[in-house]
């Protein structure tokens, strides 16, 4: 039986398939493809711009970007057994095309040809091509929790300038990243539900909305029966121990004065918790007669303590006067 595909996966997968016309977008998105998860490959006189994906919609979505941009592309399968068996897709494309240098048109590489730790500016002017640059940035090294399983959302880099863009992007659209280091990686993440959700809001993954808050609707309905379960166990047991401590000095006011001396009101309430030790003081107050609150039982439980205590003081008076 085929496996599901998780949650980062379907919303990636969703993101892949939205339609994109504007050129100054194509570049944007495919340049943080680029920094996501493209390598460069030098030799038999040949420079190429790698893509590496495990999600086959998303190689789909470099390669159609490429072509819609007018450029050469082409996309390989390769079979990866370490560290375990998986299938690759390789979008790779010539870094010199039609008389343009690839690099420098994705904003990464200078006029010289030499790498940029940052996109340039013109790429990221607009909020179109910002969100761009944020589908891009999800597709190629994005990573998201499944619904209900906690919110979190990172992105892994090995640039630290990459990851300080990408943070200031999101800024921009009024989120609130976090960013830390992890062995050699650079991250950069964000914890809250609101803030996940606005940020597929943002990349335009409707669906993956939809199923991200009705995850977190459902988790915090476990959450609530959760919480209202152990408030009623904390409850039940409060009662049930306080029912036992009870019985306990009833039966010691039994054993020192007989429970028939006790005032008629109190030796009722007596003989009933006798009787249904478990019982709550509601309870026990809907089986007198006459019917008494919560309250009252209260009051007569107070009642028959201090006369417990005051057995206790003399009892433990009179041993004093023995000695």
């Amino acid at each position: 039986m085929a496996k599901e595909p998780s949650f980062c996966v379907q919303v990636k997968s969703e993101v892949a398939r939205q339609a994109e016309v504007r050129s100054c977008c194509l570049r944007a998105e495919l340049a943080a493809c680029a920094r996501t998860m493209g390598s460069m490959r030098i030799g038999n006189n040949r420079e190429a711009l790698l893509f590496t994906s495990e999600s086959p919609a998303v190689a789909r979505r470099i390669f159609k970007l490429a072509r819609q941009l007018g450029w050469q592309a082409d996309i390989l399968v390769r079979l990866c057994t370490r560290p375990r068996q998986r299938r690759l897709f390789v979008v790779q494309m010539s870094l010199r095309q039609q008389g343009l240098f690839l690099l420098q048109e994705l904003g990464l590489a200078d006029r010289k040809g030499r790498l940029k730790d940052r996109l340039e500016g013109r790429l990221l002017d607009r909020n179109c091509c910002r969100r761009a640059y944020l589908r891009g940035c999800f597709m190629g090294g994005g990573f998201l929790n499944q619904p209900g399983h906690g919110y979190n959302l990172e992105f892994v880099f090995d640039n630290n300038e990459a990851a300080e863009e990408l943070k200031e992007i999101m800024t921009q659209f009024g989120l609130n990243p976090s960013r830390r280091q992890r062995k050699e990686s650079c991250l950069v993440y964000l914890k809250e539900a609101d803030q996940v959700g606005e940020f597929l809001r943002l990349i335009g993954a409707t669906q993956g909305v939809l199923a991200f808050e009705n995850g977190r609707i459902l988790k915090d309905m476990r959450n609530q029966v959760n919480r209202l379960v152990n408030c009623e166990t904390a409850n039940v047991s409060k009662a049930v121990e306080a029912g036992l401590s009870q019985v306990e000095m009833i039966g010691r006011l039994q054993n020192r004065l007989g429970l028939e001396s006790l005032p008629p009101r109190l030796q009722d309430l007596a003989l009933l918790r006798l009787s249904h030790p478990e019982a709550s003081l509601q309870e026990l107050g809907r089986l007198l007669d006459p019917p008494l609150g919560k309250s009252g039982v209260n009051h007569r439980f107070r009642q028959l303590r201090l006369i417990a205590e005051q057995l206790r003081s003399e009892k433990r008076a009179g041993a004093r006067l023995r000695l």
